[in-house]
């Protein structure tokens, strides 16, 4: 009896042969090296599912948007966020743990500014260690990575349920000393903008949206279940800056 074949195959391209997005958009995107990188892709081709080449695809296209922009502006780890002249990325674009995944969309000095809002907390220490170098290597002078994590810090009960370890794929919990120190490790410099300290002080400074817009911040976030006096929901926030 003749079975018809699924979906996913006959959506699948030729053995060897090229997705015909990608052929499209090769040239353009990587001047001077297409027929190299062509070929690679499509000795590959053969062994990728339609998903896989979709993800390729999209990959190519946001490196293509990253070098027509002349301020870009990353957003790592989006989800569903978006946020006007920013560039949303998410694991299947960009793993942020894997240099090759940053050198595919970036060049070194080329990012203007990065935000990682409630990323960090996922990975665990070496992991981030690794982001934030990479981040250094990717950031042009005088860019900087803005980073919102989970307070280690802040200990009210409420808040220590929701954030803790292994609560949602949490790996660590990062105060801003263990933070600050982190990013200086990596050859950036902290700049504190809203954090509890170890006596559980509540300190917070004015700072641009422009550079990146923190929606669990002291300015932004409403969520009566974690209310401490004035304060909702809080992240320890700090900027790490290229200089």
């Amino acid at each position: 009896m003749r079975t018809e074949k699924s979906s996913l195959t006959a959506n699948r391209p030729p053995r060897g042969a090229m997705p015909a997005k990608l052929t499209g958009i090769l040239p353009a995107l990587l001047p001077g090296v297409p027929l190299r990188v062509e070929a690679m892709l499509k000795s590959m081709s053969r062994y990728l599912p339609a998903r896989t080449a979709n993800t390729l695809v999209r990959k190519l296209e946001l490196r293509g948007l990253v070098r027509a922009t002349a301020e870009p502006r990353v957003i790592l780890g989006a989800g569903g966020f978006r946020q006007a002249g920013w560039i949303a990325t998410d694991i299947r674009e960009l793993d942020i743990t894997k240099e090759l995944d940053w050198r595919l969309l970036f060049s070194p000095d080329s990012i203007h500014r990065l935000l990682a809002e409630h990323v960090l907390e996922h990975l665990t220490p070496a992991q981030t260690m690794r982001v934030l170098r990479l981040s250094r290597r990717y950031l042009r002078p005088g860019g900087l990575l803005r980073i919102a994590v989970p307070d280690g810090y802040r200990r009210d009960p409420a808040y220590r349920r929701e954030v803790m370890p292994p609560k949602d794929g949490h790996q660590q919990m990062l105060n801003v000393d263990r933070l600050c120190a982190m990013i200086v490790q990596a050859g950036l410099e902290p700049v504190k903008l809203e954090y509890f300290d170890a006596r559980e002080r509540f300190h917070a400074r004015r700072w641009d949206v422009e550079d990146g817009m923190v929606r669990r911040s002291v300015h932004f976030d409403g969520q009566k279940t974690f209310q401490r006096g004035t304060l909702y929901y809080t992240s320890l926030l700090v900027d790490a800056v290229k200089r």
